[in-house]
């Protein structure tokens, strides 16, 4: 089986079930987003043992995953700083186990895992809070326009993109790529009749941060796996790639979405 076909056979069993499970939204929901953080906190740990650094990656990776559990009890309650602190002072010390050569890059990446991973990887958890009875169609409207962003932006960067992007970062990406990329994300305005409280200017504005913020999450974790000196992230889904790999996006899109939403619905 070729990779297209490995690409395409994925693609038809994933799409459908990370729909599904946002859309169920409460525990389903909550699955999704463990299974993203504690696979992704894994992987980028991985990527930085594998670059010859000694994070403490079995504490990051449990502080990623007591992050979403915090958050999916309680949400973003007044005791939420101080659970923070009380979890970065467990990554400090359990680094400190590693020995002191390294030790604040070995520190600062087992934070990694909680801050970048899971922090950002929970926003799903507090925008459905957010946004209550609409969650689902919302959910499906912002997977979409992520998916529907990178194919635009990739489809659009091949047939017309001459002028580099971010070329230091990302060979293959150019400007006609991002903005077509912005373009296919406003697809999901055709959902705007199952989600009364907003007008379509509203979900215009959404989905154009969205899709900025997910080609954004691409860059950010281009730039990791280049300065870890990775090509990709652990593999796992066959035909692509990592958990990372397949989620980098989401990582920016879903907290940007949760501020507009806050800021706009108060």
């Amino acid at each position: 089986m070729g990779e297209l076909s490995r690409r395409i056979l994925s693609a038809l069993v994933f799409v459908p079930v990370v729909l599904g499970l946002a859309y169920t939204g409460g525990w389903a929901l909550f699955a999704l987003v463990t299974i993203v953080v504690g696979r992704g906190s894994w992987e980028l740990l991985r990527m930085a043992e594998d670059a010859g650094h000694r994070p403490a990656r079995h504490v990051g990776v449990l502080l990623a995953l007591g992050s979403c559990f915090y958050l999916q009890l309680f949400g973003a309650d007044a005791l939420l700083p101080m659970a923070q602190m009380a979890a970065v002072m467990v990554a400090l010390m359990a680094t400190l186990l590693g020995g002191v050569r390294g030790y604040t890059t070995n520190a600062l990446l087992t934070l990694a895992g909680m801050i970048y991973i899971a922090l950002l990887g929970s926003a799903p958890l507090l925008l459905a809070r957010t946004v209550g009875p609409e969650a689902p169609w919302l959910m499906v409207a912002l997977f979409g326009c992520i998916w529907l962003t990178d194919t635009f932006a990739y489809g659009g960067g091949r047939m017309w993109g001459t002028r580099k992007l971010v070329p230091s970062i990302s060979p293959a990406k150019t400007v006609t790529g991002f903005v077509c990329g912005l373009v296919g994300g406003l697809v999901p305005l055709v959902l705007i009749s199952c989600l009364p409280s907003w007008s379509i200017a509203e979900l215009a504005g959404l989905l154009l941060l969205v899709g900025a913020g997910s080609q954004a999450g691409d860059l950010v974790e281009s730039a990791i796996k280049r300065d870890l000196g990775v090509k990709d992230a652990p593999a796992l889904i066959p035909g692509h790639g990592g958990m990372l790999d397949r989620f980098d996006s989401y990582f920016f899109a879903f907290p940007l979405a949760y501020i507009y939403t806050v800021a706009l619905k108060g």
